[in-house]
C-alpha cells in the first residue's frame, strides 16, 4: 500500500489541445458536473467535541435523559441493534425513527438530530496516508455537497478512530457533525452525529454515548461488495451518470470544448477518466477512432498497444489496451453523439489489475445514458 501510482499526465491545456487536432475541430457550453450526493441514511449535522470517549459497554446503564434546549429526553435502548449483514450492532435512541440499508443505519429524532453509522469494504488495510486520502474524499464528496461546508478539526481519538468535526447548513438550519474513521480488518467503519446547533449541548453527551456502544464484526462486513457506499455522478447536460465509491478523490478540469472528470482511488493504483469534448462539429465515427487512440497514446503511454478492439451493443467502442514500459492495463470506451465526443478510461497498475477489475465492472454495470 505503500506504493503510489506516478500517473504521467500533461497540462489539461495541452490535452486540450491535442483534443482539437485530434478532432480537427474549437465551446463545449455545458455546465460544469457536479457529483451528486446520494446521501447514505443521513440528513443531519453535528459540531463534535476534541475527544471521543473511550468505547462503552453493552452493559452500561441504557438509559440517559438529559434536560435542555426543547425539554430533549433521549432513552437508549439496552438491546443493540444489529445490522443484516451482521458487520456492527449500535444500541440506538428508543423511538427514533430507524432507516436500515444495505451498509448502513440511521436514527433520526423528529427535531433534526440523527445518529448514523456506515461500513464500507475497502478490500486491503490502509496504511496512515491511505486512510487519510480516504477520510479527504468522504469528506469532499458527501459532506462538502452540503451548503456552507466548514471543517472545525480533524482529531484522532483515545480509541484510534479519527474524529472529523464540522458544519454545515441544512435547509437554512446551521448543525454540527461530528464523523469518526475508524477499520476493523478490510473494513472501513464510518459514525456520525447531526445536531442542530441549537440543541447540541442537550444532544451530545447521550448521543456520544450511542456513539460508544458499537461493536463490529469485520468478518461479516468483510463479505461485502468492495467500495459498496456510492453515489451517483452526472455528467454535463445529464449525457450519462453512473455510480463512484464516496472514498475515490474526485478532481475536475475544464478549458475550451473540453471537460475532464478523474476518480483515483485511495491508494492511487488505479484511477478513471471521463472525457467530454463538443466544439459544435460533427465527428465521423471513424474519425472518433483515430481520436481516441491518437488521445490514449499521448495521453496514457506512447508505448500503449490495443490487445482488443468491440463495437458494444450500445454503438460504443471498447479498446483494451495495456503498456509494458508504464506497466499499466487500460480499458476506454468511446462513443459520438452529434456533436459530442465523449471517452472513458480506466487504467490500473499490472499488479492490482485483479483487485479493481470488479469495481470498474460495477461503474459500468451503473452506467446510464438517456
Amino acid at each position: 500500500m505503500n506504493s503510489k501510482l506516478k500517473r504521467i499526465t500533461l497540462p489539461l491545456l495541452s490535452f486540450v489541445t491535442l483534443v482539437a487536432m485530434a478532432c480537427t475541430c474549437a465551446g463545449l457550453g455545458a455546465a460544469e458536473p457536479t457529483p451528486t450526493p446520494e446521501p447514505p441514511p443521513t440528513k443531519a449535522p453535528t459540531k463534535v467535541p476534541p475527544t471521543k470517549p473511550v468505547i462503552a459497554s453493552p452493559t452500561d446503564t441504557p438509559e440517559v435523559n438529559i434536560g435542555g434546549d426543547g425539554d430533549v429526553s433521549i432513552t437508549i435502548a439496552a438491546d443493540p441493534f444489529v445490522h443484516a449483514s451482521g458487520a456492527f450492532s449500535i444500541r440506538l435512541p428508543e423511538g427514533w425513527e430507524i432507516d436500515e440499508r444495505n451498509y448502513s443505519v440511521g436514527a433520526f429524532e423528529g427535531g433534526g438530530a440523527s445518529v448514523q453509522m456506515y461500513f464500507d469494504n475497502v478490500g486491503v488495510g490502509f496504511d496512515a496516508a491511505t486512510r487519510d486520502k480516504y477520510i479527504q474524499s468522504i469528506e469532499a464528496n458527501f459532506y462538502g455537497a452540503y451548503d456552507n461546508y466548514q471543517l472545525s478539526s480533524q482529531e484522532e481519538q483515545q480509541d484510534g478512530s479519527i474524529g472529523v468535526f464540522k458544519t454545515i447548513d441544512l435547509d437554512n438550519v446551521p448543525f454540527h457533525i461530528s464523523t469518526y474513521y475508524w477499520q476493523a480488518g478490510t473494513v472501513m467503519y464510518i459514525q456520525d452525529m447531526w445536531i442542530p446547533e441549537a440543541q447540541y449541548d442537550s444532544y451530545i453527551d447521550p448521543l456520544l454515548e450511542v456513539a460508544n456502544s458499537v461493536t463490529v464484526d469485520e468478518t461479516a462486513g468483510g463479505n461485502a461488495a468492495l467500495f459498496p457506499l456510492r453515489y451517483t455522478f452526472t455528467g454535463p447536460n445529464g449525457l450519462f451518470e453512473f455510480q463512484i465509491p464516496y472514498g475515490w478523490e474526485y478532481t475536475t478540469g475544464s478549458a475550451e470544448n473540453t471537460m475532464v472528470d478523474t476518480f483515483k482511488a485511495p491508494d492511487g493504483h488505479s484511477y478513471i477518466d471521463n472525457l467530454v469534448y463538443d466544439d459544435g462539429k460533427e465527428i465521423s465515427r471513424s474519425a472518433a477512432g483515430q481520436v481516441a487512440l491518437n488521445l490514449l497514446k499521448v495521453f496514457y503511454a506512447d508505448d500503449l498497444s490495443v490487445v482488443d478492439d468491440q463495437v458494444q451493443a450500445d454503438g460504443s467502442e471498447r479498446l483494451s489496451w495495456r503498456s509494458n514500459g508504464k506497466g499499466i492495463i487500460g480499458q476506454t470506451f468511446f462513443e459520438v453523439r452529434g456533436t459530442t465526443f465523449l471517452l472513458l478510461t480506466w487504467v490500473v497498475e499490472n499488479d492490482f489489475y485483479d483487485f479493481n477489475q470488479p469495481i470498474w465492472a460495477d461503474v459500468l454495470g451503473s452506467y446510464k445514458a438517456p
